[in-house]
């Protein structure tokens, strides 16, 4: 599957906004930035703050987009802030385009770029216990389950129950 991984613009907030409401079914168990009536002030606020932690070098968000220039969801590493810490990696695809491949290939790129830019020899992703399609997701690519602890993730309802990732840096036999 061919995706490109950008930078969110101004000019993709309205399809932003549109995405996160139309798949406020599958975001809203797990995600605890998306909301009802999710809108396109909503997501510029959230682009504004990405090119900040981005210029930063705090983190490095992205935008999940079909050759065409379709809007398919959101992928983000965040670096990093503190010795023995490891970068931590999230995802979304938008409920049309689930189960076609988008969150594996979008993690994939977006993985390699940050092993390629960075140090670090781990990222780790942090899912919903509950959450199978994510953490089939971390399976796929070839992050291997470390451990499960409460309170790690905080949604809406309270702390929940944690499984934590690891995708390691690929080592190249010389």
């Amino acid at each position: 599957m061919n995706l490109v991984l950008r930078p969110f613009e101004d000019s993709h907030a309205d399809a932003f906004a549109h995405a996160v409401n139309e798949s406020l079914g599958t975001l809203l168990p797990w995600m605890g930035w998306a909301h009802e009536n999710y809108t396109p002030e909503d997501a510029l606020k959230w682009f504004h703050y990405t090119h900040l932690q981005r210029q930063r070098e705090q983190a490095d968000e992205s935008g999940i987009f079909s050759n065409d220039g379709q809007l398919l969801g959101g992928v983000g590493i965040r670096y990093a802030d503190e010795q023995g810490s490891k970068p931590a990696l999230g995802y979304w695809v938008r409920c049309g385009e689930q189960r076609k491949g988008i969150a594996s290939t979008a993690v994939r790129m977006l993985a390699a770029k940050a092993f390629m830019q960075r140090k670090a020899e781990t990222i780790e992703i942090l899912i919903a216990e509950s959450n199978h399609a994510s953490r089939a997701v971390a399976t796929r690519v070839g992050a291997k389950l470390i451990d499960v602890r409460f309170g790690l993730i905080v949604l809406a309802s309270g702390p929940i129950d944690t499984a934590i990732y690891h995708l390691h840096r690929p080592h190249q036999v010389a």
